[in-house]
C-alpha cells in the first residue's frame, strides 16, 4: 500500500477498501498481505499522482528508491503526461 502523505488514517482506509472490494472480487479473502511503502514521502500538495505512479513502476521493476528521485519530479510529470496523451490518442 502506498499513501504519499504517509497518513495512518489513509492507510487504514486503503486496506479496508481493498479488503472489501478486490479481495472479494478475486476470492482472496484473508490471503493478501499488506505492506506499507514508507520510503517515498510527498513533499508538496500536488504531486501525489506522480509519486503513486513512480512507486508502482519502481516496485514492478524491482528498482531501489533513492532520494535523488525527488529531484526528477518535473521530468516524471512530463513523462507521465506524454504517456497519458499517447494512451488518449490511441482511443480516439
Amino acid at each position: 500500500m502506498f499513501d504519499p502523505m504517509q497518513s495512518s488514517h489513509n492507510y487504514n482506509i486503503i486496506e479496508k477498501s481493498v479488503r472489501a472490494t478486490i479481495e472479494d472480487l478475486l476470492q482472496l479473502q484473508d490471503q493478501v498481505i499488506y505492506e506499507k511503502v514508507k520510503w517515498c514521502n510527498q513533499q508538496d500538495g500536488s504531486s501525489c499522482g506522480v509519486w503513486c505512479i513512480a512507486v508502482v513502476e519502481m516496485l514492478l521493476a524491482k528498482k531501489p528508491w533513492g532520494k535523488c528521485i525527488y529531484d526528477l519530479l518535473p521530468y516524471l510529470r512530463m513523462r507521465f503526461l506524454h504517456k497519458a496523451l499517447i494512451f488518449v490518442e490511441s482511443k480516439i
